[in-house]
Protein backbone atom coordinates (compact mmCIF):
# COMPACT_ATOMS: atom_id res chain seq x y z
CA UNK A 1 0.00 0.00 0.00
CA UNK A 2 1.06 3.35 0.38
CA UNK A 3 2.97 5.22 2.81
CA UNK A 4 0.62 6.98 5.49
CA UNK A 5 1.69 11.24 5.12
CA UNK A 6 0.72 11.69 8.86
CA UNK A 7 4.12 8.76 9.81
CA UNK A 8 6.41 11.57 8.61
CA UNK A 9 7.66 14.62 10.52
CA UNK A 10 7.01 18.02 8.94
CA UNK A 11 10.51 18.22 8.03
CA UNK A 12 11.01 15.20 5.85
CA UNK A 13 7.90 16.03 4.47
CA UNK A 14 9.37 19.56 2.93
CA UNK A 15 11.94 17.13 1.75
CA UNK A 16 10.01 14.68 0.38
CA UNK A 17 7.84 17.35 -1.62
CA UNK A 18 10.49 19.38 -3.04
CA UNK A 19 12.57 16.04 -4.69
CA UNK A 20 8.77 15.30 -5.78
CA UNK A 21 8.25 18.18 -7.49
CA UNK A 22 12.20 18.58 -8.96
CA UNK A 23 11.62 14.95 -10.76
CA UNK A 24 8.62 16.21 -11.55
CA UNK A 25 10.35 19.40 -13.42
CA UNK A 26 13.09 17.15 -14.73
CA UNK A 27 10.75 14.58 -16.74
CA UNK A 28 8.45 17.27 -17.94
CA UNK A 29 11.20 18.81 -19.57
CA UNK A 30 11.69 15.60 -21.79
CA UNK A 31 7.86 15.40 -23.04
CA UNK A 32 7.24 18.08 -25.36
CA UNK A 33 7.45 19.51 -29.58
CA UNK A 34 10.11 19.53 -31.23
CA UNK A 35 10.87 22.62 -33.43
CA UNK A 36 13.01 22.40 -36.94
CA UNK A 37 13.99 26.28 -38.85
CA UNK A 38 14.82 24.80 -42.42
CA UNK A 39 15.48 27.62 -45.13
CA UNK A 40 15.52 26.98 -48.80
CA UNK A 41 17.02 29.09 -51.76
CA UNK A 42 16.70 28.32 -55.24
CA UNK A 43 17.82 29.76 -58.41
CA UNK A 44 15.88 29.79 -61.84
CA UNK A 45 18.83 29.07 -64.29
CA UNK A 46 16.74 30.39 -67.16
CA UNK A 47 15.01 34.12 -65.50
CA UNK A 48 17.91 34.37 -63.06
CA UNK A 49 15.79 34.61 -60.77
CA UNK A 50 16.52 33.57 -56.70
CA UNK A 51 13.68 32.05 -54.65
CA UNK A 52 14.41 32.21 -50.67
CA UNK A 53 11.89 30.41 -48.68
CA UNK A 54 11.76 29.51 -44.53
CA UNK A 55 10.12 27.03 -43.06
CA UNK A 56 9.72 25.98 -39.41
CA UNK A 57 8.50 22.44 -38.82
CA UNK A 58 7.26 21.93 -35.57
CA UNK A 59 6.38 17.99 -34.55
CA UNK A 60 5.63 16.11 -31.69
CA UNK A 61 7.11 12.63 -30.33
CA UNK A 62 5.01 9.81 -28.45
CA UNK A 63 6.19 7.31 -26.82
CA UNK A 64 4.66 4.23 -28.55
CA UNK A 65 7.20 1.30 -27.05
CA UNK A 66 4.92 -1.72 -26.07
CA UNK A 67 5.13 -2.52 -22.37
CA UNK A 68 3.62 -5.83 -20.74
CA UNK A 69 5.57 -5.54 -17.14
CA UNK A 70 6.71 -3.95 -14.85
CA UNK A 71 8.52 -4.08 -11.45
CA UNK A 72 8.82 -0.98 -9.26
CA UNK A 73 9.74 0.32 -5.17
CA UNK A 74 8.69 3.09 -3.67
CA UNK A 75 11.26 4.98 -1.53
CA UNK A 76 8.82 6.87 0.27
CA UNK A 77 7.40 3.81 1.70
CA UNK A 78 10.86 2.85 3.60
CA UNK A 79 9.98 5.20 6.28
CA UNK A 80 7.21 2.17 7.21
CA UNK A 81 7.87 -0.56 5.09
CA UNK A 82 10.63 -2.29 2.77
CA UNK A 83 8.63 -2.81 -0.44
CA UNK A 84 8.41 -4.05 -3.84
CA UNK A 85 5.74 -4.61 -6.46
CA UNK A 86 4.81 -6.19 -9.96
CA UNK A 87 2.21 -5.01 -12.59
CA UNK A 88 0.89 -6.93 -15.64
CA UNK A 89 -1.39 -5.38 -18.50
CA UNK A 90 -4.03 -6.73 -18.82
CA UNK A 91 -5.39 -4.34 -21.47
CA UNK A 92 -4.50 -1.33 -23.17
CA UNK A 93 -6.28 0.17 -19.92
CA UNK A 94 -6.24 -1.96 -17.23
CA UNK A 95 -3.05 -3.42 -15.43
CA UNK A 96 -3.09 -5.06 -12.95
CA UNK A 97 -0.65 -5.71 -9.75
CA UNK A 98 0.49 -7.36 -6.24
CA UNK A 99 3.48 -6.09 -3.55
CA UNK A 100 5.01 -7.54 -0.94
CA UNK A 101 6.52 -5.81 1.95
CA UNK A 102 7.85 -5.80 5.20
CA UNK A 103 8.44 -3.08 8.61
CA UNK A 104 11.15 -1.45 9.07
CA UNK A 105 10.17 0.62 11.96
CA UNK A 106 12.14 -0.52 15.12
CA UNK A 107 10.28 -3.04 17.44
CA UNK A 108 7.86 -4.12 14.74
CA UNK A 109 8.21 -7.31 12.25
CA UNK A 110 6.61 -9.21 10.39
CA UNK A 111 5.13 -8.96 6.45
CA UNK A 112 2.40 -8.03 4.32
CA UNK A 113 0.94 -8.22 0.67
CA UNK A 114 -1.10 -5.63 -1.26
CA UNK A 115 -2.89 -5.82 -4.21
CA UNK A 116 -3.99 -2.55 -7.07
CA UNK A 117 -5.27 -2.09 -9.93
CA UNK A 118 -4.84 0.22 -12.18
CA UNK A 119 -7.47 2.14 -14.88
CA UNK A 120 -5.58 4.09 -17.98
CA UNK A 121 -8.38 6.25 -19.47
CA UNK A 122 -5.99 7.46 -22.01
CA UNK A 123 -5.33 3.40 -23.24
CA UNK A 124 -2.19 4.26 -23.47
CA UNK A 125 -0.49 1.31 -22.00
CA UNK A 126 0.89 1.64 -19.20
CA UNK A 127 1.70 5.22 -19.52
CA UNK A 128 -0.01 8.83 -18.46
CA UNK A 129 -2.69 9.56 -16.05
CA UNK A 130 -4.55 6.29 -14.08
CA UNK A 131 -6.61 5.65 -11.18
CA UNK A 132 -5.94 2.89 -8.63
CA UNK A 133 -8.33 1.35 -5.84
CA UNK A 134 -5.88 -0.94 -3.69
CA UNK A 135 -5.89 -3.25 -0.84
CA UNK A 136 -3.85 -4.61 1.39
CA UNK A 137 -2.86 -6.88 4.15
CA UNK A 138 -0.36 -6.97 6.88
CA UNK A 139 0.57 -8.97 9.83
CA UNK A 140 2.67 -7.27 12.36
CA UNK A 141 4.57 -8.78 15.42
CA UNK A 142 6.17 -6.60 18.30
CA UNK A 143 8.60 -7.18 20.85
CA UNK A 144 5.82 -8.62 22.96
CA UNK A 145 5.20 -11.12 20.58
CA UNK A 146 1.57 -9.50 20.06
CA UNK A 147 0.68 -9.96 16.86
CA UNK A 148 -1.45 -7.93 14.93
CA UNK A 149 -3.44 -7.96 11.54
CA UNK A 150 -3.97 -4.96 9.43
CA UNK A 151 -6.17 -4.48 6.92
CA UNK A 152 -6.37 -1.42 4.34
CA UNK A 153 -8.46 -0.55 1.55
CA UNK A 154 -7.61 2.91 -0.43
CA UNK A 155 -7.47 4.55 -3.90
CA UNK A 156 -5.51 7.09 -5.78
CA UNK A 157 -4.78 9.46 -8.71
CA UNK A 158 -1.43 9.09 -10.71
CA UNK A 159 1.46 9.58 -13.38
CA UNK A 160 3.18 7.20 -14.73
CA UNK A 161 6.81 8.24 -16.85
CA UNK A 162 9.22 6.35 -18.68
CA UNK A 163 12.24 8.39 -19.55
CA UNK A 164 13.80 5.73 -21.35
CA UNK A 165 12.66 2.43 -22.83
CA UNK A 166 13.06 0.54 -19.05
CA UNK A 167 13.32 3.27 -16.79
CA UNK A 168 9.87 3.71 -14.97
CA UNK A 169 9.13 6.91 -12.70
CA UNK A 170 5.83 7.18 -10.87
CA UNK A 171 3.90 9.88 -8.77
CA UNK A 172 0.77 9.40 -7.02
CA UNK A 173 -1.37 10.87 -4.13
CA UNK A 174 -4.46 9.25 -2.60
CA UNK A 175 -6.45 8.39 0.83
CA UNK A 176 -6.22 5.18 2.38
CA UNK A 177 -8.27 3.52 5.71
CA UNK A 178 -6.71 1.78 7.87
CA UNK A 179 -8.18 -0.78 10.28
CA UNK A 180 -6.29 -3.18 13.13
CA UNK A 181 -4.03 -0.62 14.16
CA UNK A 182 -5.49 0.23 17.62
CA UNK A 183 -3.87 -3.02 18.80
CA UNK A 184 -0.41 -1.94 18.01
CA UNK A 185 1.78 -0.30 20.46
CA UNK A 186 3.71 2.37 18.16
CA UNK A 187 3.29 6.01 17.38
CA UNK A 188 4.08 5.45 13.93
CA UNK A 189 0.58 3.53 12.97
CA UNK A 190 -2.63 5.08 13.41
CA UNK A 191 -6.01 3.64 12.66
CA UNK A 192 -8.56 5.27 10.15
CA UNK A 193 -8.04 7.19 7.35
CA UNK A 194 -4.85 8.92 6.07
CA UNK A 195 -3.64 10.98 3.08
CA UNK A 196 -0.91 8.35 0.99
CA UNK A 197 2.10 9.28 -1.30
CA UNK A 198 3.70 7.46 -3.67
CA UNK A 199 6.66 7.95 -5.68
CA UNK A 200 7.89 4.75 -7.78
CA UNK A 201 10.85 3.94 -9.36
CA UNK A 202 11.41 0.90 -11.55
CA UNK A 203 12.21 -1.49 -14.59
CA UNK A 204 9.20 -2.21 -17.33
CA UNK A 205 9.97 -4.32 -20.36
Amino acid sequence: MLIALNTIGEEKMKKLVSVLFAVLILTSVSIGQIKTGEKKTVVNKTTGDTTYTESVIISVSEDITVRNHMLVINPLKFFIFYNISYFHKVSESIIVGGGLQTPTVSGVSGFGVNAEMRFHPSGKNMRGFYIAPNVSYNSLTEESSTTTKVYSLGGLVGWQWFPSDEFALGLGIGLDYFTGLDEVDSDDFNNGFAPALRFDIGYAW
